[in-house]
């Protein structure tokens, strides 16, 4: 799924070159390079499918030279994950039939330990191809963090080899049923689900069946999958038309709030699992601040990236610079700085989760220019 547009990256960020297209964490490697080329571990490049938008197409092509240009896929415009998950369902099955088995993962995501995460991934096929059950991974929290959504695992159900006897008592550690998902919570809450230790982050990847995801948008969200099946075969020279009639109408809902939500609610036949995975080194990426986290800092605890970037009497702070502008801070802590050019953001970073009120302030002032 890369159709995001990163408004909490501004300036970078722009529609046409969003966060997956940067390179925000490894100089030279966007985040949707360094997520396609962790795939190829277990896949391979002809089965990648990119569902995005037309405004980033030329520039995904331009990154993955490698990749068909018929697996790119341009939604005409965003409505959030289900529908995407939905179209991206649709065009397996027509390649490859609905028995196939469908890793979903966000463009934008840092993984630091590629090969946990092909044995997590391996791990979950199997257990989605044998099962039919809706699959997610969830993160061990290290923090009370507000910008993600949890997954409380149901403790009291643990699968069993009886339930699962073609998985080791190894791999069944890390296998658990859901007992509820829950939506990003506040300060005092997030606290409680760390601290309880039987919530996970929901870290937004998916694995399933072509047909068990199908039935179960079918059961949860059949309106989605009614405009589905209006839409000819991706082949068709109608195509792209039919789309934009279909996408114009489709409502728009994640896939957690339309789908996981209800499957894993008590009395629901469907069967949901979430894979603990603690050792993958992830992070979403989410704002500036997560970009400070994950980068290799001075002794003044300032990450500095640019030629003529310099910090004074000055910690904590993210300065980036893209051209040949001198940028000095100078009595600054716990700072945002980011100079594209033609913008410069200044903020603290503790606010950097809501610099996408800057991409709204500057759409309603129709200083397009800028975004």
């Amino acid at each position: 799924m890369a159709g995001g547009v990163g408004s909490r990256f501004w300036p970078e960020s722009r529609s046409k070159k969003p966060k997956q297209l940067l390179d925000v964490i490894t100089p030279g490697v966007s985040l949707i390079q360094a997520t396609v080329a962790r795939t190829l571990l277990f896949a391979d490049i002809a089965d990648t499918l990119i569902v995005t938008n037309e405004a980033q197409r030329e520039e995904l092509e331009r990154q993955l030279p490698d990749l068909p240009k018929t697996n790119i896929i341009a939604e005409p415009m965003g409505r959030n994950t289900a529908p995407c998950i939905a179209l991206g369902a649709r065009m397996i099955r027509e390649r490859t039939g609905e028995e196939t088995v469908m890793i979903v993962l966000p463009a934008d995501h840092v993984i630091r330990n590629d090969h946990e995460f092909a044995r997590l991934m391996k791990l979950a096929s199997r257990l989605a191809h044998d099962t039919r059950a809706l699959i997610t991974v969830g993160i061990h929290p290290t923090r009370a963090e507000t910008g993600f959504g949890y997954i409380q695992l149901d403790d009291e159900h643990l699968p069993s080899q009886k339930e699962l006897p073609a998985f080791s008592e190894f791999e069944l550690r890390d296998i658990f049923n859901v007992k509820r998902f829950a939506e990003k919570p506040d300060v005092d809450t997030a606290r409680r689900f760390v601290e309880s230790g039987d919530f996970l982050w929901n870290s937004g990847m998916f694995i399933w069946r072509v047909d068990a995801i199908e039935a179960a948008l079918q059961q949860y969200t059949p309106e989605i999958m009614e405009q589905m099946d209006l839409l000819p075969h991706h082949s068709s020279s109608d195509f792209d038309g039919k789309l934009r009639e279909v996408y114009s109408t489709v409502r728009g809902v994640s896939i957690d709030y339309g789908v996981m939500e209800p499957a894993s609610a008590i009395g629901q036949k469907a069967k949901v699992f979430v894979l603990r995975a603690g050792a993958l080194g992830w992070s979403d990426v989410g704002s500036w601040d997560e970009v400070y986290r994950l980068s290799e800092k001075d002794l003044e605890n300032n990450v500095l990236i640019g030629s003529h970037v310099i910090a004074r009497n000055s910690r904590g702070c993210l300065v980036i610079s893209r051209n040949d502008q001198l940028i000095l801070t100078y009595g600054m802590t716990d700072a945002i700085v980011i100079n594209t050019g033609d913008a410069i953001l200044i903020s603290r970073r503790d606010q950097s989760q809501n610099i996408r009120e800057v991409v709204d302030y500057l759409k309603r002032r129709q200083m397009t220019e800028f975004l």
